[in-house]
């Protein structure tokens, strides 16, 4: 199987305009399509990263009676959240053929169109929701036939994005990588080499953090990464968050263009930041925080800046080859 690109990432929200809202705001995501289909059970709307061409972020929230969107907060008791990662694939059928061979099956889907799927190895449990597509087939979310969107009245990206001109927002360049749980980094990486080509890019050394060890790896076709944070040592973090989640999405990591413009904006919208940290590589400044959750809509998010590319996340952390 083979991941041709990441067309979005999904959220569910028990509401749809108060997200929307938030994501516009703070986030300074732009709409660019919205949808109310009570017959797929879902609302939704359809936000792009107006600095990163083709990096899209998706709300949806139930609709109709009986709707797999309600009865998937039901579960999770009303709360939001990251709900699925939308991918597209070159061949839906052979993508469905490799995870059944491999003992994975759709959680939801339309026939012919697309499925839902842990892409996690099934003996783990369910880990982060993928929707699959083949190509030309991007409506996953209950959204073919929909209308497009208003634009901003000032048809302004900058302003859409927090510069100059426009409301303060975090100024965020990129969707930088998605972040899993999971308790051996390694065994999670062979699988998804294995199953979907991912590739390792970079590594912490075993003993870097006390609580912790993670690893980086590259999806052939895509802008975003994937990272798989292990546990270490007594107490971690990642061991509460596993025995309460299982083999979850941890966090969504963003790139800012200037880390004073993002603090700035978290002010203005009364958003508070934790775990922050701040450092220099070969003379150059990188400051990474995070956002909690109840602030975003049940999404952890990470902020990071870097002075020079490649100073955050060190090339020098390359994998020997295997």
């Amino acid at each position: 199987m083979r991941i041709y690109r990441i067309d979005h990432i999904g959220q569910v929200a028990p509401e749809l305009e108060p997200q929307v809202q938030l994501l516009e705001g703070l986030f300074g995501f732009r709409r660019v399509r919205a949808w109310d289909n009570p017959g797929a059970g879902c609302r939704g709307v359809r936000l792009r990263l107006p600095a990163a061409w083709g990096q899209c972020w998706e709300v949806i929230a139930p609709a109709g009676d009986g709707s797999a969107v309600q009865a998937y907060l039901d579960a999770q008791g009303g709360r939001g959240g990251l709900h699925h990662v939308a991918a597209e694939v070159p061949d839906l059928d052979a993508a469905r053929a490799e995870l059944a061979g491999r003992g994975i099956e759709p959680v939801d889907g339309v026939p012919g169109r697309w499925f839902e799927a842990s892409l996690s190895p099934p003996a783990h449990g369910p880990g982060v929701r993928f929707r699959l597509c083949g190509p030309g087939g991007l409506g996953m979310c209950g959204d073919d036939g929909v209308n497009e969107a208003a634009e901003a009245a000032d048809g302004s990206d900058a302003a859409a994005a927090g510069g100059p001109g426009g409301p303060p927002a975090l100024g965020i360049v990129s969707i930088d990588h998605v972040c899993q749980a999971f308790p051996d980094r390694d065994e999670l990486a062979r699988w998804y080499a294995d199953l979907a080509g991912f590739v390792q890019v970079w590594r912490t050394p075993d003993d870097e953090h006390p609580d912790m060890a993670d690893l980086v790896m590259n999806i052939p076709g895509s802008t975003i990464c994937w990272e798989i944070i292990m546990p270490r040592g007594e107490d971690s973090f990642i061991e509460r968050f596993w025995n309460k989640n299982g083999a979850a999405a941890h966090h969504v990591t963003f790139e800012v263009a200037d880390w004073d413009r993002a603090l700035a904006a978290c002010r203005h919208h009364d958003t508070p930041i934790f775990g922050e940290n701040e450092g220099s590589t070969d003379g150059a400044a990188w400051r990474d925080a995070f956002i909690h959750p109840k602030h975003t809509g049940g999404v952890l998010v990470q902020l990071f800046w870097e002075e020079r590319p490649g100073v955050w996340v060190r090339s020098d952390k390359i994998p020997p080859g295997r």
